[in-house]
């Protein structure tokens, strides 16, 4: 399973001390190649933080062999996300990729909550 930590999360920021916010959101994506027509990428969601999000778009970079960027998708994670816990999400494959990125595009805070 391919792990890709989304450090560069990128904020829809009202102010600059929500960006500093050290409890804003840490999300971690996990994923793998699926087989099937079409073939796709499945993958699930890990939110870090103390807040429940919802509406998580995630940004999939299709890389070639050297690394350089071939083509992207944009897709949804399932539902919304508790504190602690994760989703799912599906996406095709970008053609002539051999690898992947994926981060977390934007999202939306829900409410405050406890981490298990």
């Amino acid at each position: 399973m391919r792990i890709v930590l989304a450090a560069l999360v990128m904020l829809v920021a009202t102010s600059a001390a929500w960006a500093q916010d050290p409890a804003a959101p840490a999300f971690r994506v996990t994923w793998e190649p699926r087989a099937g027509v079409p073939p796709t990428i499945s993958g699930t969601v890990y939110n870090g933080s103390s807040y429940r999000v919802t509406n998580v778009r995630l940004r999939v970079e299709g890389l070639d062999a050297e690394g350089k960027l071939v083509g992207h998708r944009l897709t949804w994670a399932y539902g919304s996300i508790s504190p602690g816990a994760t989703t799912s999400f599906v996406v095709e494959r970008v053609s002539s990729a051999t690898d992947y990125r994926i981060t977390v595009q934007s999202f939306d805070l829900v409410s405050m909550g406890q981490a298990p």
